[in-house]
């Protein structure tokens, strides 16, 4: 998804009237933000300020986000919708109304609003609507509107509203059948249990076993399994399919700790005698707790076992990869390449061939069978041309012609002309650049894919971004972002240099970064053009980047390679583990760092700030090169964390840098450290930076920061 930030240099330069220090706190969330705005509010309402309707929008905005519905809508009420946001005033002035109990008024204002309102709002009036409609006693109107909705049986608060809809038209039939789905598909969710009350008091409250099974998966899914146990233990009165119960409640003991595991494999066994697609779960479930604690050989035997016995269940296929790679993971590379071999014969229509050819072929090398290896990696480029694993398999074939010395040792290869390929024809990945690096160690020229400028293009900003930039300039971003999205997904690809450019202008460095990988790679990595490039790899944040980055020492290079791959330049990115901004960090990282600084923590909110976020990011690369020396190993680290990588350095120092990556044992951390470090060299070469060789050898690490 495109997320937008336009930068509060904006306000300024449209001579808008709302201070840049407002607009960073509304992006942010800052504490005391709806006391700044109405501060600023009043000063324009007295120097009669041509912003004066935009700053009334805004401040309404956040009194509205903070509960104080009956001002808001006031506020709105009085005031005059600025010029191109008609929809939006109206929309927010509904909701306020409607939050205050004034259901006619927000039913005129909302049907009003969603007459101008763009087509990605008007869901969102609708839902209000059908809600209002309801309150008002209109259950007809409240269901067409709802009927009418692609979600409302995934969304459980459309569906308790259609639910009750359907119930004051009397559809007593239809309105069980929602109730129902809510307490089976969203049993943890408030409304589930309050559907499943509903129909207890009804007396018609009864689930057979299918259905006492879905509803507790659907607790497991919620992340209680506790509930999900006490929901299997209450199945009564229906024919019970004990494998199948059994099987859900072994995977739901698994998450109760180790007190639970002889219990959870008991119920797995019984799993496992039932019919062949329980036990194939069974199997599977059971293989993975072993991989899980690390007993390889058990976990291997386990999966062979379910690809044997079970070999047209669809598990087969992960079974039969899993077992190969546990061997090669087990140091067995000999049974890896049997196994790997196995897999592709046993499963032709695999999604996981090509995985399972790439590490084949690096189990030869891993057992230095180096002149069996070439023709197995070579290969991978002939039989899977769209692979991803393309360039690294022919960067190893190439380095395994390297390997295998003496020409005795198997034909002649011309390792110069096949490094020489990777570097031409895969200019922008993590392999160009080892296979640079090789060269230049057999001292052979080998030019820099990049040798440009970047460029940036002065253009007109498009009409169809005119509703966002006033969104943003209102203060209302999260609207700024989907109609971004909007905008976006109807722009001609003949255009996407024009609309980059201008995003970029209006320093939405995230959705120019995406237009550029969706619309221009060829422009990229093939033409190499400076305007394409300056999209793919820009100098975002430019002032903050450097300012940091020379306090505390660190490469701006380095900063701009890790933020493209943690948010892709978008500083309003949240992930699953609640990482946060441009640089994605966890608040207790943030709370961390700050006292190292000895300076006061900031609000969490304030991570979204890319100054911020960008003055603890710099601070903790500088720490982590401190500690492991080498670029490559800080970008691991940055990912997997300081002490996991130094004891893969001190396990595996005597490796060279290309064979220690591809070993680390976590797939996403792999990936990470390859684009950044590929990265760093890209941003070195484009913005004429010392491009200094990329070091293969594994510095032993120090000791520093280990959070």
């Amino acid at each position: 998804m495109l997320r937008i930030f336009l930068p509060l240099l904006i306000a300024s330069r449209l001579a808008v009237a709302q201070s840049d220090a407002l607009l960073e706190s509304v992006r942010v969330h800052r504490t005391g933000v709806v006391e700044d705005a109405k501060r600023e509010l009043e000063t324009c309402v007295k120097a009669k300020c041509a912003d004066r309707e935009r700053l009334t929008l805004l401040t309404a905005f956040l009194e509205l986000s903070e509960g104080s519905a009956e001002v808001a809508a006031q506020r709105l009420s009085e005031g005059k919708a600025p010029k191109g946001l008609e929809a939006f005033h109206g929309w927010y002035l509904g909701e306020a109304q409607s939050w205050a109990g004034q259901r006619s008024l927000a039913l005129k204002t909302l049907v009003k609003a969603r007459k101008s309102a763009p087509a990605w709002l008007q869901p969102r009036i609708d839902r209000r609507l059908a809600e209002l409609h309801l309150d008002l006693g209109d259950a007809a109107k409240a269901r067409t509107l709802l009927d009418a909705d692609p979600d409302v049986a995934r969304l459980p608060e459309l569906l308790y509203t259609r639910a009750l809809a359907r119930e004051a038209s009397k559809l007593t039939s239809l309105a069980r059948d929602d109730w129902k789905s809510l307490a089976l598909r969203f049993p943890t969710h408030p409304h589930g249990a309050a559907a499943q009350a509903k129909l207890e008091a009804d007396g018609v409250w009864s689930l057979g076993f299918e259905e006492a099974v879905l509803r507790a998966q659907a607790m497991l899914d919620a992340g209680d399994s506790k509930k999900c146990l006490a929901a299997l233990d209450a199945i009564e009165g229906a024919p019970v399919d004990e494998p199948k119960a059994a099987l859900l409640r072994g995977q739901a003991l698994l998450t109760r700790g180790k007190e639970k595991d002889t219990e959870a494999q008991a119920q797995l066994a019984i799993a496992a005698a039932g019919p062949p697609a329980i036990a194939a779960q069974a199997l599977m479930t059971s293989a993975k707790r072993l991989m899980r604690l690390q007993d390889n050989a058990a976990a291997r035997a386990a999966f062979r076992k379910l690809e044997l016995q079970y070999p047209g269940d669809r598990a087969a296929d992960e079974a039969g990869y899993l077992a190969a790679w546990l061997a090669m993971n087990s140091g067995d590379f000999d049974a890896a390449v049997k196994d790997f071999i196995e897999f592709e014969t046993r499963h032709p229509g695999s999604r996981r061939r090509d995985e399972a050819r790439w590490f084949r072929g690096f189990s030869l090398i891993r057992g230095k069978k180096f002149s069996e290896a070439r023709p197995v990696l070579s290969s991978l480029g002939v039989d899977f041309k769209k692979s991803q694993l393309v360039p690294q398999a022919l960067y190893w074939a190439a380095r395994a012609g390297q390997l295998q010395g003496a020409p005795d040792a198997g034909p002649a290869v011309d390792v110069v002309a096949e490094y020489r390929a990777v570097v031409n024809g895969y200019p922008g990945t993590f392999y160009g650049l080892l296979a640079s690096e090789r060269l230049q160690e057999l001292s052979v020229e080998a030019p820099l894919p990049f040798a440009v400028t970047p460029k940036v293009l002065q253009v007109k900003r498009p009409p169809g971004l005119e509703l966002a930039a006033l969104l943003a300039r209102a203060g209302l971003f999260r609207d700024a972002a989907q109609e971004v999205n909007r905008a976006v997904s109807t722009m001609p690809s003949a255009d996407a240099l024009k609309w980059g450019h201008a995003l970029q202008a209006l320093g939405d460095f995230g959705a120019a970064h995406t237009i550029a990988a969706r619309h221009l790679w060829g422009a990229v990595y093939t033409q190499r053009s400076p305007e394409a490039l300056s999209l793919m790899y820009p100098r975002a944040f430019r002032s903050s980047v450097e300012t940091w980055a020379l306090k505390h020492d660190v490469e701006p290079s380095l900063a701009w390679a890790i933020m493209r791959r943690e948010s892709a330049f978008a500083p309003e990115v949240t992930s699953s583990a609640d990482a946060r901004g441009l640089m994605q960090i966890i608040p207790p990282t943030a709370r961390s760092i700050a006292l190292e600084l000895k300076v006061p923590p900031a609000d969490d909110a304030e991570l979204y700030s890319p100054e911020w976020n960008i003055r603890l990011g710099t601070w903790y690369l500088r720490a982590l090169t401190a500690r492991l020396h080498h670029p490559t190993l800080v970008a691991a680290a940055y990912n997997g964390g300081p002490g996991s990588v130094a004891r893969w350095a001190k396990e595996r120092g005597e490796e060279q840098l290309d064979q220690w990556v591809e070993e680390i044992p976590f797939k996403e951390t792999r990936g990470y450290v390859k684009q950044v470090t590929c990265d760093l060299f890209i941003y070195r070469q484009l913005y004429g930076g010392n491009v200094q060789r990329l070091s293969l050898a594994i510095p032993a690490p120090g000791t520093g920061v280990d959070f």
